[in-house]
């Protein structure tokens, strides 16, 4: 199995000068990524943790934007039974940072940068805490909160998978040290362990359950393929563990090889709906991508990441059947839906891509008294868009990140001029990661 990433080279990586007439100013993308995850750890960084939150923490409320520690033990957000802590702020703490952290490290290797080595190795700290706090090895919780210690028990897939492919990709990085590394071949050969024990399920913490969203990556469906193949050949790459090499070989080989049949290209068309969190499993093929690049693994897996970027890009939104509707719209009938999405001049009865809903996206909805109007804005025509973006990026095809490199540009300034409109942090994790992707990749004519 290779084991050395793809090498991505930067040299000044400036805009084109007919990068205003896209939507952006001039100038150096580098500079405009640190200024805006400046914003955005001035925002929702703790000092405590070294983690970024996914509710702003310098508004009026302070911590208080977060649910409180007594509130998290007690396995609630808002008064209300909530174990897997949605909204309460610390729910995606591994997934923003873990995302984070992948993307700093491709960044920092294509560029030696010192200022993203400082970021990085802050991210590393926040990132190690969230793998030490829980008793049980190789559990990843859905926190911690700020005080450091408290945190939600019932995780999920994204908290796992992109938590372990942060700690694959920093032991690549010349950044991590020789005690780094030996926390990560530890972490890594628990959480194989745990996962196998439980069948590759994600268990709650104590495991007297299934969580939340710990349904079995020995499925055959390809969210179940792409977890449990990546995640193991992750543990294998960094420990060369012959306990986990064996297992992965089994796994690989189960059923005359169905894993691998699934990750092709023709298959990219049995992608499961779309949903504003998709865009997670372009780690997972990333990685694969990655360890075995200048095989024809490798290669096989890129084409299905080239497919399933496009699909992302062309489908309709608002076909149900492609995207999922439950991210923006909640559960809202046919009707207020329309009503939603006619305040910013669409229709449910008209297609539209990705694309098309950037076009549509207004700094003025921010601001809109109706929060159905904000909602759409903010998750519909900001969200979704990110989540095609950033798997186009992943992709590394040339063809695709120069179509998408205009709207990173885009989106990060938007932001930059007019994060202080946002309360919630996703938008602004979003958008630094695929800032520091686009710097890694430097395409030229975009940069």
């Amino acid at each position: 199995m290779a084991r050395l990433l793809v090498a991505m080279t930067l040299t000044g990586c400036v805009l084109a000068t007919d990068a205003a007439a896209n939507g952006a100013e001039a100038g150096d993308v580098m500079e405009t990524v640190l200024a805006l995850y400046e914003k955005y750890w001035e925002g929702y960084g703790a000092e405590s943790t070294d983690l970024l939150y996914h509710h702003r923490l310098d508004g009026p409320k302070g911590l208080d934007a977060l649910s409180s520690p007594d509130e998290v033990a007690a396995l609630q957000v808002n008064g209300k039974q909530m174990p897997y802590g949605y909204g309460s702020g610390i729910q995606d703490v591994a997934l923003e940072n873990g995302q984070l952290l992948y993307a700093l490290c491709d960044a920092y290797d294509a560029t030696g940068d010192e200022r993203l080595a400082e970021i990085a190795r802050r991210t590393w700290r926040g990132m190690k805490l969230i793998g030490s706090v829980s008793p049980e090895p190789g559990f990843v919780p859905r926190g911690p909160h700020p005080d450091t210690k408290s945190y939600y028990p019932n995780s999920s897939r994204d908290q796992h998978a992109v938590y372990v492919y942060a700690l694959w990709r920093w032991f690549r990085c010349p950044l991590a040290t020789e005690e780094d590394r030996a926390f990560i071949v530890q972490f890594m050969d628990a959480f194989a362990g745990r996962m196998e024990g439980n069948k590759w399920h994600v268990y709650v913490e104590d495991n007297s359950e299934i969580a939340h969203v710990g349904f079995s990556w020995r499925q055959s469906a390809l969210a179940g393929v792409m977890s449990l193949t990546g995640t193991l050949s992750a543990v294998v790459d960094v420990s060369d563990n012959a306990r986990w090499r064996d297992l992965l070989a089994h796994y690989e080989e189960e059923n005359e090889g169905f894993r691998w049949q699934m990750l092709g290209a023709k298959t990219a068309d049995a992608w499961q709906t779309f949903t504003l969190y998709s865009n997670q499993f372009g780690l997972d093929l990333d990685a694969l991508a990655a360890m075995h690049e200048g095989e024809e693994r490798g290669e096989q897996v890129r084409g299905f990441m080239r497919a399933v970027a496009e699909h992302a890009m062309r489908s309709n939104v608002f076909d149900t059947e492609q995207w999922r509707r439950l991210d923006w719209a909640s559960n809202w009938d046919e009707e207020k839906t329309e009503r939603a999405v006619r305040q910013i001049g669409l229709s449910l009865d008209e297609p539209a891509t990705v694309m098309d809903l950037w076009e549509h996206f207004s700094v003025d909805s921010l601001q809109a008294t109706e929060w159905t109007e904000r909602n759409v804005s903010n998750k519909l025509c900001f969200g979704m868009p990110t989540v095609a973006v950033h798997l186009a990026l992943l992709s590394r095809d040339e063809e695709l990140v120069a179509e998408v490199a205009p709207v990173v540009v885009e989106m990060m300034q938007t932001i930059l001029d007019h994060g202080e409109l946002y309360d919630r942090g996703e938008n602004f994790n979003r958008t630094v990661v695929m800032g520091l992707h686009l710097v890694a990749l430097h395409e030229p004519g975009a940069l």
